[in-house]
């Protein structure tokens, strides 16, 4: 037991001692005060929120080499905002999160790549890009002390892999600056997991099947430039699952010519993949530091709210017998009895509601945060193998304006066949 609490207890017995003989009405004023104090004991306690550590999970890696013709591609779309599933008591920003969609995007790609099971792993802007793999993913909650996504994971047959929800709860040993070396980002242990789900996913594939899977990526990509000539070397069930019907011939002149197409098809791709790279070094400390802050915003608030809820019931309880005391009172000395009862209550319902407006302030000054952010993250110039391309406006103002320049170099890519 805490020292606050030893002397509040203390006082509490003294104070039921000494009036212990007065009449029934004092007895309320005893037991308004005695509320009043289990109410500071238990915001004491509440002050602290329990610390935890994180232990990194170990990334799994092949159980057997692969040979360079069975390694997947993969594509992440840049996640999905999840705005849409936030509430008015949600702190949430649109700046901010729609910047998280690509920096959590990109940190998945790098843990993939580290795992070493991948071929090329690549942040894409949506998934009309063709590739052997795709995850998607929404931001279900994301703040300095929680993050939660929910991850689907699809090949280019339209089989599905699996779909799961993945969390973390960062303790406050995360953001210590002496210990964030080694502890790492407070939720690498969502990537990781996903990448390990990926890979066992992965070894229960035959390499008959993986084969399949690259043959049809090919013939995907071909499909959009020439429909007819692509589309009978495949066949898609009513569950919207593709198989290979046959191989076009490797002298096909068309499809060379489509090859050489996705050959640029994939430096481009490169090109944006430096785009997202650049984007999230840019993001990275501003992004930590933000984080280490709406920590301890989120946690205060939290705290704050939930102290001034116990305060404000406790409050219009003593406001409500101190009333019933005044009315009930035969003598002088029990109707200041519960005047005085009234005025604790009073007392207490004001520190509870001003407890909400504390509470209120740490909330604007995540806000501010996520301000700010945005324009410390925005990146500017994208150099292309041609052209030299200047994003202005804001992060989603930016995005816009790539994707329309990808949609312009496909329809280029159409023309020249």
């Amino acid at each position: 037991m805490s020292i606050e609490r030893l002397r509040a207890f203390k006082l509490v017995i003294n104070a039921d001692e000494q009036i212990n003989s007065l009449s029934k009405s004092n007895t309320l004023f005893t037991c308004s005060i005695f509320l009043y104090l289990l109410i500071l004991c238990a915001s004491s306690i509440a002050s602290v929120d329990k610390v935890t550590s994180s232990t990194p999970i170990q990334l799994i890696t092949p159980t057997y080499p692969i040979p360079e013709n069975l390694l997947l591609d993969i594509g992440i779309p840049t996640l999905n905002d999840g705005l849409y599933l936030s509430d008015d008591d949600d702190l949430v920003f649109p700046e901010v999160r729609y910047a998280e969609s690509i920096y959590f995007a990109n940190q998945l790609a790098k843990m993939l790549e580290k795992s070493g099971a991948w071929g090329a792993v690549r942040v894409i802007p949506n998934d009309e890009v063709v590739t052997d793999v795709f995850i998607k993913g929404v931001i279900l909650h994301s703040d300095g002390e929680r993050l939660s996504l929910e991850i689907s994971v699809s090949d280019i047959s339209g089989r599905k892999w699996f779909s799961k929800k993945y969390t973390k709860v960062a303790g406050r040993l995360a953001y210590d600056r002496k210990m964030r070396s080694s502890l790492g980002d407070p939720f690498q242990n969502v990537f990781t997991q996903i990448a390990n789900d990926m890979l066992i996913t992965r070894e229960q594939l035959a390499d008959e099947n993986v084969e399949q899977l690259r043959s049809i990526s090919e013939l995907k990509f071909a499909e959009k430039f020439s429909p007819k000539a692509f589309s009978e070397y495949m066949k898609t069930d009513k569950k919207g699952v593709t198989r290979l019907e046959r191989l076009p011939a490797k002298e096909d002149s068309l499809l060379q010519r489509v090859t050489k197409i996705r050959q640029r098809d994939y430096i481009y791709i490169d090109t944006m993949q430096d785009y997202y790279d650049s984007f999230s070094q840019q993001m990275h400390f501003a992004y930590q530091d933000y984080r280490a802050a709406t920590y301890d915003s989120v946690v205060r608030s939290r705290q704050l709210d939930r102290q001034g809820n116990k305060r404000i019931i406790a409050g219009i309880g003593s406001i409500l017998a101190g009333i019933y005391g005044r009315t009930q009172a035969e003598t002088r000395l029990a109707s200041d009895a519960g005047s005085a009862t009234a005025a604790v209550g009073g007392f207490i319902l004001k520190s509870g509601l001003e407890k909400k407006q504390q509470a209120a302030s740490f909330d604007e000054s995540i806000a501010e945060m996520g301000s700010s952010l945005e324009s410390e993250i925005a990146p500017q110039v994208i150099a292309l193998e041609d052209q030299t391309i200047t994003l202005t406006g804001t992060v989603r103002a930016q995005y816009d304006q790539w994707q329309s320049l990808m949609e312009k170099i496909y329809i280029k890519e159409r023309g020249s066949l």
